[in-house]
């Protein structure tokens, strides 16, 4: 059975949608610039970059392509800003191995322990945590983004 899992993956989807639309509906003059103390791009693909976080296996090593874990994390930035299209196709990757994650998921694997993220988080962590997280970890980011869309005059995505 699959119904929680459908439930909470139309929320995830509804999260994706979301980010892609602000990489469309981002102007060019934004992309590049700080908002909420980050670059504009630069907060798509460090939620895109989680989705590696959230689902690694124990033991895990989180890639380094295609900018690195220090930027996606904020605590270094790039020389040059990374085009509207090379972070789409990044999230469209980093989307089809949440997708394949989450496809393999039914309602009886929620509880059960996900121990990759329990050895990152140093606590007991289940699936459904998991993807709880993937969904809220969107929506974080695209709350962030759309207020800096609003704050320069233009309308949201959500």
């Amino acid at each position: 059975m699959r119904n929680a899992v459908a439930s909470m993956e139309a929320y995830y989807e509804r999260g994706m949608g979301f980010l892609f639309r602000l990489i469309d509906e981002c102007p060019d003059e934004l992309w590049g610039k700080k908002g909420g103390g980050f670059f504009y791009w630069q907060q798509i693909y460090h939620a895109f970059f989680c989705i590696d976080y959230f689902l690694a296996p124990a033991g895990g090593e989180l890639p380094e392509k295609p900018y690195g874990r220090a930027v996606a994390m904020f605590s270094e930035t790039l020389d040059t800003v990374p085009s509207k299209d090379e972070i789409r196709e990044y999230g469209k990757a980093m989307k089809a191995k949440a997708d394949a994650w989450i496809a393999a998921l039914d309602d009886g694997a929620l509880g059960d322990r996900h121990d990759g993220m329990s050895e990152r988080r140093k606590t007991e962590v289940t699936n459904a945590g998991v993807l709880t997280s993937l969904c809220g970890h969107n929506m974080y980011h695209v709350g962030c983004l759309d207020s800096v869309l609003r704050e320069n005059g233009l309308k949201g995505v959500y």
